[in-house]
């Protein structure tokens, strides 16, 4: 096995805030969660952040389509592409994960399970809530999502950028600095008002 060791560039991040809600019975789940991604991502000006993440999904679906991995278009297979299959019956949702950012979409994967336990997972495409599909989807302060080519993969893949600390206005120096040259004037006025 040919492996080189990894070079890893883990930007710290802010604080991170969590955002709650539920989709409905017949709600289509991939466009729901980009709508409440993107209505997220619009509170948060731009110089504090652009990215959202799912820390948790339970619920239940009646209709899903993976994609299922088994290609890579490094790989030197002619097969470029991956198996995109749809499944018409209910499964549980036992686990959602993946990424948002303003501008470059998403990635979701997502395991679900059957009436008997089976599982099967594989790249969200879409799916039908069956019940109910309770979200909490995660923003980090200071954290810029972006994809960009991968010559190595032949994908768009993630980069993760920090931003630059936001200026806040003036640092608490500067305004004790303000405060006492204000004082120094009135002093300096007041003593040449009563000469």
């Amino acid at each position: 096995m040919n492996t080189k060791p990894p070079t890893l560039l883990v930007p710290p991040s802010g604080p991170i805030t969590a955002h709650c809600f539920r989709l409905h019975p017949n709600h289509a789940l991939m466009p729901s969660l980009k709508q409440a991604a993107s209505i997220i991502l619009s509170r948060i000006p731009e110089n504090r952040g652009g990215s959202a993440f799912v820390i948790t999904a339970v619920g239940s679906l009646k209709d899903v389509t993976l994609r299922l991995a088994n290609a890579s278009r490094a790989d030197g297979d002619d097969n470029f592409g991956n198996d995109i299959k749809r499944y018409t019956r209910r499964f549980e949702i036992v686990s959602l994960t993946g990424t948002f950012s303003r501008k470059d979409g998403c990635h979701l994967h997502i395991s679900l399970a059957d009436a008997e336990g089976n599982t099967i997972g594989g790249h969200l495409i879409d799916g039908v809530v069956f019940t109910t599909c309770e979200v909490v989807l995660g923003t980090a302060d200071g954290v810029e999502f972006l994809r960009e080519m991968d010559r190595e993969t032949g994908y768009r893949e993630l980069v993760s950028i920090q931003l630059p600390e936001p200026n806040t206005g003036p640092s608490i120096m500067n305004k004790i600095t303000t405060v006492m040259l204000i004082a120094a004037v009135g002093c300096i006025v007041g003593r040449l008002r009563f000469k």
